[in-house]
């Protein structure tokens, strides 16, 4: 199957406020999660949590997370403004005769209005509230209308939404139904999510450590990521800088527990091999894997044999890291801040470390890149999330040359 170039890129998140600037930090080995000061009073110890600094606000010390502000709608236009003008697509009149498509990943869209309501009333009961606009639609609506979109999606698939969204995106470009997607991901955190989160036990008190042994959950973290894709032939023919492509995607649902994932990692290694399938490589092709890695007992074990399902003894040296420890897991952004980490690897040969992580897991017996960067020869990219409810998906990048080398 045919793929589509990726033209821009936009990153907001702890680490980073741009996309270089978040690869930056990944080399760096910098982590942004810690133990937030606005939320010390809390009576739920939530542990270290990622906070993102919007440029209006003073802080990231988590005041702005009680604030119940309209924060996501701020952190999509900022990342998807840098990613157009990469692209060279932000002024409108570049814009005029393509056909815009929008699709967004997220699991909350703009909630914490509404939040704030159901806060009002439970102080008063006794008042009468207008409620506010609520709704994962919500930011795609606006996004949808600023850039005159003809097609938009939502897409909400739990943590693995960016990566489903990144599938979406390529069937559409593939059709001929969009000549420009808009993909992007956003979420912020709330105390609704935090808590959710936490009674789940899905959360550490601790640092995030991606396939350790001492792994204990995630560290939640907030951020929005975006990637402009377009034909290949139409970049060209507009003299725009090709930064690499999406060649495939593939999707699976374990249909095994609302929140646990297959312990066998049948359903990941089944999106994983449709994914390279649609994009037509081999599995010796895929030099380096971006891994979900959310640090939780059972996910990275799942993986790790999901990984060996796939690749079988090519695992033992095919690089793979996680890049949680660093941003936090940002729930509907996370799979497409690792598609701008993908391109920026592809683009400086060097694989970011893997941030928390020191005591490798022997159940995870996988090359996991640790300590400091590894540089490598990097020309595919294999990228896999799974969510609660057995979600999974998978996306391939490929360097800007021809996709017939890596084969």
């Amino acid at each position: 199957m045919s793929g589509c170039a990726i033209t821009g890129l936009g990153a907001l998140c702890g680490v980073g406020d741009s996309a270089s600037a978040l690869f930056a930090g990944l080399l760096d080995g910098q982590t942004a999660a810690r133990h937030l000061p606005a939320l010390m009073g809390l009576p739920l110890d939530v542990g270290p949590l990622v906070a993102t600094k919007l440029p209006e606000e003073s802080a990231a010390d988590g005041e702005a997370l009680l604030s119940f502000q309209p924060r996501a709608g701020r952190f999509l236009q900022l990342t998807v403004e840098e990613a157009l003008g990469q692209a060279g697509l932000l002024e409108e009149a570049a814009r005029a005769s393509l056909r815009i498509g929008v699709c967004l990943a997220t699991t909350l869209g703009e909630k914490a209005p509404w939040l704030g309501g159901v806060a009002s009333l439970l102080e008063r009961p006794e008042q009468t509230i207008a409620a506010p606009p609520f709704g994962c639609s919500l930011l795609a609506e606006q996004l949808a209308t600023r850039f005159s979109a003809e097609r938009v999606r939502v897409v909400s698939t739990a943590c693995c939404s960016s990566n489903s969204a990144l599938a979406v995106s390529l069937h559409w470009l593939r059709r001929g139904l969009c000549d420009v997607v808009l993909c992007a991901g956003v979420d912020v955190l709330t105390p609704f999510v935090v808590s959710g989160f936490r009674s789940l036990r899905a959360q550490s008190p601790d640092v995030c450590r991606p396939f350790d042994r001492r792994r204990s959950g995630v560290n939640l973290g907030e951020a929005a990521a975006c990637v402009v894709l377009e034909p290949e032939a139409q970049a060209r023919a507009r003299g725009q800088k090709i930064l690499a492509k999406l060649v495939g995607a593939g999707l699976s649902q374990d249909a095994h527990h609302m929140t646990a994932p297959d312990p066998h990692g049948r359903g990941a290694a089944l999106a994983m091999a449709r994914a390279l399938a649609d994009a037509g490589v081999p599995a010796h092709a895929v030099d380096f894997v971006s891994s979900h890695g959310t640090g939780t007992p059972f996910n990275d074990q799942m993986e790790a044999r999901a990984l060996q399902l796939v690749f079988g003894d090519l695992v033992r040296h095919l690089p793979v890291n996680s890049i949680k420890g660093a941003v936090g897991h940002t729930l509907g952004a996370a799979g497409l801040l690792e598609a701008v980490m993908a391109v920026q690897v592809m683009a400086a040969q060097r694989i970011p470390a893997t941030v928390g992580l020191g005591e490798p897991d022997p159940a995870c017996a996988l090359d996991l890149v640790m300590g400091s960067p590894r540089v490598a020869e990097v020309r595919c990219v294999l990228s896999t999330a799974s969510g609660f409810g057995g979600e999974n998906a998978a996306v391939v990048f490929a360097s800007a040359a021809e996709r017939g080398e890596l084969l």
